[in-house]
């Protein structure tokens, strides 16, 4: 379970990371930014989750 969590995360958080690059090329910023912070908390929050 831990796996396929750890999986899920990376795997959301690097489809974020790409979806704002492309935002920032087609020169919209504040969606980059607002898709960056949704980014950073796929990323943060397994942190505070416990699995069984």
């Amino acid at each position: 379970m831990q796996v396929i969590l750890w999986i899920v995360v990376l795997f959301g958080g690097i489809y974020s990371f790409a979806h704002a690059f492309f935002l920032l090329k087609d020169k919209n910023k504040l969606g980059a930014f607002g898709i960056t912070l949704i980014g950073l908390a796929i990323c943060a929050c397994p942190f505070f989750i416990r699995l069984k």
